[in-house]
């Protein structure tokens, strides 16, 4: 189905707060008072990042659900060798203000297109899809049922780690994983999401839809999994995260 076509908007808007999310990720919420701006759950923006004399664009998530009006929420994990990451995770101020164009996108999910998903995430590939989570939550969209997969290296890198936990409930379904390390006790799996967890945690693997995000191998190997469970090709939608 072809979803209406939101209208791209440019604005500059003013940093609210910055939540710290762990230690590499900070969540800047921008003000947006002023702006008309609508977009879907699972879209992005371009955001103008200043950097040494030179203005940087880096796509970014909407981490918001379209429902809560007045801001925009980026999350956004520092790298390694980024230039705009370390910009905005280490030297942005509340009461600075970006330049911001949007929405953009086709990793997209409303309730008309599937009532039944499955999200399989790495790291800050959580963003779009803790967008979708929070528009079901938000509109209490009880008869969707979605499961998040969700692989961290460590504890402290699960991104919106409480939120998650509150969400885990009725038809909402959170499912960890730490790939290095882990605390004492740690209930969860460990290890790369894989053939068995996704048979076990997802069941009936055909009436979904699933959404993928996160960096290009982490999505690629995904989708070659769900291809070997018998996934149609077109019930897969990716997004990767260079």
């Amino acid at each position: 189905m072809e979803l209406e076509k939101l209208p791209i908007v440019e604005f500059e808007a003013p940093v609210l707060e910055i939540i710290t999310e762990t230690p590499t990720t900070k969540t800047l919420v921008f003000n947006l008072d002023s702006v008309e701006f609508n977009f879907c759950p699972g879209q992005y923006v371009m955001l103008q990042v200043p950097y040494q004399g030179e203005v940087l664009k880096r796509a970014y998530s909407i981490a918001n659900s379209p429902t809560k009006k007045g801001v925009l929420e980026l999350t956004i994990k520092r790298t390694p060798n980024g230039r705009a990451s370390v910009v905005l995770t280490e030297q942005v101020k509340v009461g600075d203000t970006f330049r911001i164009k949007g929405p953009y996108g086709k990793f997209v999910w409303l309730p008309e297109i599937s009532k039944s998903i499955v999200l399989i995430g790495a790291g800050s590939g959580i963003v779009p899809l803790m967008c979708m989570l929070r528009y079901i939550r938000d509109k209490k969209l009880s008869d969707v049922n979605a499961i998040l997969l969700y692989s961290n290296t460590h504890y402290e890198e699960i991104i919106y780690r409480q939120e998650l936990e509150e969400m885990n409930g009725s038809n909402i379904k959170v499912v960890h994983t730490l790939t290095r390390s882990f605390p004492e006790g740690w209930k969860g799996y460990t290890g790369r999401i894989n053939e068995e967890m996704i048979k076990r945690e997802v069941g009936d693997l055909m009436n979904n839809l699933y959404y993928l995000c996160g960096p290009p191998s982490f999505v690629d190997n995904m989708n070659s999994i769900l291809e070997s469970l018998g996934v149609e090709r077109e019930r897969i939608k990716k997004e990767k995260y260079e």
